[in-house]
């Protein structure tokens, strides 16, 4: 029917439109991250405040399969960089995360403390990454095979890592990859 198209044809529209609204603000974060630009506002936030913070900005809000574990001796000293990109880096790889894992399986964010840096391992359960594709994936706009992004989160991650010192580690096991997002911690 006339009226069933139109809908669908409404709906087509709205997704793109979000999905190119999503992309420039991935774009822009982008740019301010590599520029000069000071995201430090004084705030301070535990690793377990910026987990549930980045948990709560997953996936547009729709963050029922993350499950969050914390270590039992998990330091409350702030992290060491802007809340907001400690918050932007592991909300990217939740929604990552997410993307890449099959929609009935969840997705484990933990966090525990290795000396002076508190580490976010992010776990999804999507297919094996080839050690050759490794290499790749913090590559602005490199997609691994038909995946649905844009290509930035990965890229962004690693531009927050690189001005933030902190530290990016990916393993690819058959069973889905895992990523460990270090962050130094305010002693």
């Amino acid at each position: 029917t006339d009226g069933a198209a139109r809908d669908q044809s409404l709906a087509h529209a709205e997704e793109g439109a979000d999905r190119l609204h999503r992309t420039l603000e991935q774009l822009l974060l982008l740019a301010r991250v590599e520029g000069s630009l000071s995201f430090d506002d004084g705030l301070q936030s535990s690793a377990e405040q910026v987990a549930r913070l980045a948990i709560q900005d997953a996936n547009a809000g729709d963050n029922r399969r993350i499950d969050l574990i914390l270590a039992d001796n998990l330091t409350q000293a702030p992290v060491e960089m802007p809340v907001a990109l400690a918050v932007a880096a592991l909300r990217n790889l939740l929604d990552n995360a997410l993307r890449h894992t099959p929609g009935d399986t969840r997705v484990e964010l933990s966090v525990f403390t290795s000396a002076d840096t508190v580490v976010f391992r992010v776990r999804d359960h999507g297919k094996q990454i080839s050690a050759e594709d490794l290499q790749y994936l913090t590559q602005r706009f490199w997609r691994n095979g038909s995946s649905e992004g844009c290509g930035l989160g990965l890229a962004i991650v690693q531009a927050i890592v690189q001005r933030c010192s902190c530290s990016l580690k990916f393993d690819s096991q058959p069973d889905g990859l895992r990523v460990d997002l270090g962050m130094p911690l305010r002693r």
